[in-house]
């Protein structure tokens, strides 16, 4: 062999050796089930506590009661006696009352915004100026509450009464007569006490024959 054929034999047999070597270096290399079990992982931030917001429960009056929606189960408001314990506990606070009756016999439940007069016949009225009373909304059915306007109660249903007042849910009551319509039927309703358009005050019951 001469020396040219003896060193390409040598420079091919050198670039084979690095050919295997650059290959054995590159090669990739993988984790096992370990080192994949001790990788760290990222850390989950903890998420902010989620503020529960409670509505108050609603007081919405009609001519028979009072019911409470949004709250606690509870049976109907009466405008009675018997049922002083039941606004109370709607209402979320003792009245303001000292239970004495006045000269004409009726007592007075009070709360700010919220009067319950009971006669002593029991017969009773709840005469409302505030359109929350202890945070709690008090609305008629329609959604009618002190700070209505007249345009409101007209379009839920309400006609025109004596003085400043409108009237809704007007019923008659068989056995009475009118003290405003000589020869009628005497009426009771829900009263709107308007003051300009705006509802300035609610009573109910409210009648044309008798004193509620």
């Amino acid at each position: 062999m001469g020396p040219l054929r003896t060193a390409l034999a040598g420079a091919t047999a050198l670039l084979g050796l690095t050919f295997t070597l650059v290959s054995c270096t590159s090669a990739p290399t993988s984790s096992g089930l370990m080192d994949v079990a001790t990788l760290p992982t990222a850390q989950s931030e903890a998420l902010p506590a989620v503020e529960v917001v409670s509505v108050a429960s609603a007081i919405v009056i009609s001519l028979e009661h009072a019911t409470v929606e949004g709250g606690t189960a509870q049976e109907p408001l009466g405008y009675r006696a018997d049922a002083v314990d039941g606004w109370r506990s709607a209402l979320g606070s003792d009245s303001a009352s000292s239970g004495s009756p006045s000269a004409d016999g009726v007592v007075a439940h009070d709360w700010p915004g919220l009067r319950l007069l009971l006669a002593d016949d029991d017969e009773g009225s709840v005469s409302i100026t505030a359109a929350e009373v202890n945070g709690h909304p008090v609305r008629t059915a329609h959604g009618l509450a002190v700070g209505s306007t007249r345009a409101e109660a007209i379009a839920a249903g309400a006609l025109p009464g004596s003085g400043h007042e409108l009237r809704i849910d007007v019923r008659e009551v068989p056995g009475t007569s009118s003290a405003e319509r000589p020869e009628s039927v005497g009426t009771e309703f829900i009263a709107l006490e308007m003051n300009g358009d705006t509802v300035a005050s609610i009573r109910v019951p409210a009648n044309d024959f008798g004193e509620r």
